[in-house]
């Protein structure tokens, strides 16, 4: 069994204090790395791999997201021209290939999704313009649409096709929800004090957000649109990082100071992190963790880490 992590969250922290940025030290990106996950049913135990860098130059590659079948990585990066486009690394070969060209416009937090005939539709923020952004979608070969009909400044987005879109309006650090065939306005304002990590929950009708309290805490939380309800989940160390992500079997994860650290949302039983791996910055020349995303096959683990 993983231990509890209480009791092990100041050790991680402070193995990794002195490697925040200060005033003193500028970023020169961000990079991708990708590690190898599994987890030992007898042991009930997660295990972290080496590391492989899927992007190591100084610049922006950020924001990843894996494909349906796990095979692909998709993410941000401005690597022609500092324009922000989103590119796709495969798995299989290290391959890699740009997926939007627009010399005037910018993209980001892209995702995939599983289509009806059985194909793979991408969607991201456009920026066209302060406050004009938005979410668009694309499939292979086909010129991209509006996902959603709010004119709502989307900075973040999660999407269940069954139910519709949450929208993270930039500016508002607040919620809306447009359910499909409809187009979210004030009517349809959900909450306020938003982290930008949000997320459709495997296995459920609802979303995840994270609810940042006047004291402090920050909560991870559901929603459910079908009913309007909000529930408590489980609330993130006080050292964590705001990125999580789910597996599809439903375990969170998060990174705090130096650990990976997994929480089980079914087993509602057990309250508490549990620590997974220390994870290091893989090399001299990376800093602090932020944004982390899962394969759908739980195979794989994408860390972002802040280069110096």
């Amino acid at each position: 069994m993983p231990h509890n992590y209480k009791n092990s969250t100041l050790a991680g922290y402070a193995l990794l204090t002195g490697l925040f940025i200060s005033g003193s030290i500028q970023a020169a990106g961000f990079d991708i790395w990708l590690y190898p996950l599994d987890y030992n049913e007898a042991e009930q135990q997660w295990h972290l791999g080496e590391a492989k860098a899927v992007t190591e130059r100084d610049g922006y590659d950020n924001q990843p997201s894996f494909s349906p079948d796990g095979q692909n990585l998709l993410f941000t990066s401005d690597r022609v021209d500092s324009q922000n486009d989103i590119y796709q690394y495969r798995l299989d070969n290290a391959s890699l290939s740009q997926l939007t060209f627009t010399p005037d416009q910018s993209e980001y937090s892209p995702q995939a999704y599983a289509t009806a005939g059985n194909g793979v539709q991408i969607k991201y923020v456009v920026e066209q313009g302060v406050p004009h952004q938005s979410v668009w979608q694309q499939s292979a070969n086909t010129p991209r649409q509006r996902a959603i009909n709010s004119l709502i400044p989307a900075g973040y987005f999660a999407s269940d096709e069954r139910l519709g879109t949450l929208i993270w309006a930039r500016y508002a650090y607040s919620l809306y929800f447009e359910p499909v065939g409809e187009t979210a306005d004030e009517r349809h304002f959900v909450v306020d004090n938003v982290g930008r990590s949000i997320h459709a929950i495997p296995n459920d009708k609802a979303f995840s957000y994270l609810h940042k309290q006047l004291d402090g805490d920050r909560i991870i939380k559901r929603y459910s649109p079908l009913d309007n309800s909000h529930q408590r989940l489980i609330a993130l160390p006080p050292s964590a990082n705001e990125d999580y992500t789910w597996s599809q079997d439903n375990w969170l994860f998060n990174i705090d100071g130096g650990d990976l650290v997994g929480w089980k949302a079914d087993q509602m039983t057990q309250p508490e992190w549990q620590l997974v791996s220390s994870i290091s910055p893989p090399s001299a020349d990376h800093l602090s963790p932020s944004r982390i995303a899962i394969s759908p096959d739980n195979k794989h683990l994408a860390v972002v880490w802040q280069r110096k």
